[in-house]
């Protein structure tokens, strides 16, 4: 099977998953709240085959990216009975949720997801476990500014006693805006230096230096960006970057930062191929914290991996936190998009979606379950938008009831959700249109 078939069977299984959970959340809830469900359908459109068990039909329908619950006296323009089992005889608080069990699941989800794969056991990098020897400093960085110099061997960190890189990351606190106190050797020598982080400082190696790194990979590739227009693929291995040869990934990093967007010549490997691409940098906020730069839309990473597992409550705690991290994310890039920091421009539609999958598969199972469990937050996140016909709008309109107290109108619930779909539709058809054209970036 081609790599194409493999990112379509695995981003239509992957968002099978992904809907099935968001619905099975409603479903649960409303059964719990003694809610009728008259329909539990994955996909929309026609229904294609299903089963019958008690009151509900269970069914799979022909156009596979959505799905929904239908309840009983959920919709306020067809005749209802009053019957106790319908969801409009249920309090606000009990629809209140039924709607957000949806989302609240996909975050589960993601955070299961994560649980498992740290326990089985995901690649780190090799130089994590390794004497936490400075390799190199990033212009002009936090680091740079308080004089660590290659060479230099941290040993402590904010007062903790440190011995690989592991623990200079994990363990030591550091964090935008604040100061960090580090201790170094150098020459047979104890040094202690203070580290100013600014607040859109995010890179750990920014503030203490980076490691040996002797192979570096594209991790991710942005769509719409230049690094996607110009061919380079998730897995490329860089073997140079405006002439640099085997650069640290933080060393590429600010080298295209600091190009002043001046065209950067990148050398990379592809299945045993040296290929070269000049790649013309975009001043751009890629939506990381780090606000706008002279930026390609790739992230790169160490290559020297070793599989490392954790333990049961390790596992759960770093699940926890990734998937902090990207509900961060997700809401940052949400709010740029409002504010117009971001473009739709820069969004995935059902084709980009399977673009990246098949990166992710690529790559290993590692990177797809990664991949899937921040697809299934992202799921969750834009399901909680207030815009009507999504569940955040079903939310946004009990809290307008609720401080009204009383229900909207038919006829205004059903002017909110024609402009809800009126919406959703444009979108989806604007990120279509960009999810094609990225794939004929020269037309």
């Amino acid at each position: 099977m081609t790599h194409g078939w493999v990112g379509v069977v695995a981003a239509i299984v992957g968002l099978g998953i992904m809907i099935l959970v968001h619905e099975w959340g409603h479903y649960i809830v409303a059964r719990w709240c003694g809610v009728r469900v008259e329909v539990f359908s994955i996909g929309f459109g026609t229904r294609i085959f299903g089963w019958k068990r008690g009151d509900t039909d269970f069914r799979l329908a022909a156009f596979p990216f959505g799905g929904y619950v239908k309840m009983a006296g959920e919709n306020p323009a067809e005749d209802r009975a009053g019957a106790p089992d319908e969801l409009l005889s249920k309090s606000r608080w009990q629809r209140f949720l039924i709607v957000v069990a949806g989302p609240v699941m996909n975050i589960v989800l993601a955070i299961v997801m994560m649980w498992g794969l740290y326990m089985i056991g995901v690649p780190v990098p090799k130089f994590a476990h390794q004497a936490a020897d400075v390799a190199g400093v990033v212009p002009d960085s936090p680091a740079a500014k308080a004089g660590i110099l290659p060479g230099d061997k941290i040993v402590e960190v904010n007062d903790t006693n440190v011995s690989t890189w592991e623990q200079v990351i994990s363990n030591s606190g550091i964090s935008a805006g604040k100061e960090v106190s580090l201790e170094v050797e150098r020459a047979g020598r104890r040094i202690p230096i203070k580290v100013d982080v600014p607040k859109n400082v995010f890179d750990p190696y920014e503030v203490t230096g980076y490691p040996h790194v002797s192979i570096v990979l594209v991790d991710s590739v942005a769509p719409g960006f230049p690094a996607a227009q110009a061919g380079l693929q998730v897995g490329d291995q860089i073997l140079s970057v405006n002439g640099e040869l085997n650069p640290n990934w933080n060393a590429a990093v600010a080298i295209i930062r600091d190009s002043d967007g001046k065209p950067v010549s990148i050398e990379f490997r592809r299945n045993g191929k040296t290929i070269s691409k000049v790649i013309q940098p975009k001043y751009e906020d890629p939506g990381d914290g780090g606000g706008k730069r002279w930026v390609i839309g790739a992230v790169f990473a160490p290559g020297d991996t070793v599989r490392r597992s954790l333990s049961v409550s390790e596992a759960a705690v770093q699940s926890w936190s990734d998937n902090v991290g990207n509900v961060k994310m997700v809401v940052t890039v949400f709010a740029g998009l409002f504010s117009g920091r971001f473009s739709l421009k820069q969004m995935a539609g059902p084709i980009g979606i399977v673009s990246m999958s098949t990166q992710a598969a690529k790559m290993g199972m590692a990177d797809f379950i990664a991949f899937m469990a921040l697809l299934s937050v992202n799921l969750g996140i834009v399901n909680l938008l207030p815009i009507p016909i999504l569940d955040g709008g079903r939310i946004l309109v009990m809290a307008i009831e609720g401080s009204i107290r009383r229900d909207l109108s038919v006829r205004v619930q059903e002017r909110l959700l024609t402009a809800g779909l009126v919406f959703i539709l444009a979108v989806f058809g604007f990120v279509m249109y960009y999810d094609i054209a990225r794939l004929f970036p020269n037309h």
